[in-house]
C-alpha cells in the first residue's frame, strides 16, 4: 500500500484488517460444509490465517504508536504483515473453492 502520510496509511490498514477479519469469519463459517476428512487441514490453515491476522493487527498498533519520524519504517513492517495476510487469504480461498468444486 502506498501511503502519503501516517494517518492515511493507518486508515488504509485499519480498513484492510477489518475486511480480512470478515473474510476469515466467513471462511470459518464455511468450513463446516466440507467433508469431514478435509476439515482438519482447513481448520489448521484457518488457524494460521488467524495468526497472520493477529500479526497484521500488531503491526497496525505499532504504526499507531510510532512517532512522525519513524512511521515509514513501521508502515514497511505493516505492509510485510498485510502482504502475507493477503496471500494467505487468497490461497485458502482458492483452495476451498477448488475443493468445493471437486466434491
Amino acid at each position: 500500500m502506498r501511503c502519503r502520510d501516517k494517518q492515511s496509511c493507518q486508515t488504509g490498514y485499519e480498513r484492510e484488517l477489518k475486511q480480512a477479519g470478515e473474510q476469515l469469519e466467513h471462511l470459518r463459517n464455511t468450513v463446516h460444509r466440507f467433508r469431514l476428512d478435509l476439515r482438519p487441514d482447513l481448520e489448521r490453515r484457518l488457524d494460521d490465517l488467524r495468526g497472520r491476522h493477529n500479526r497484521g493487527s500488531a503491526r497496525l498498533e505499532a504504526l499507531r504508536r510510532c512517532n512522525q519520524e519513524s512511521w515509514r519504517s513501521a508502515a514497511e513492517h505493516a505492509e510485510e504483515a498485510f502482504a502475507a495476510l493477503r496471500e494467505a487469504l487468497e490461497r485458502i480461498g482458492q483452495s476451498m473453492k477448488e475443493q468445493r468444486l471437486a466434491a
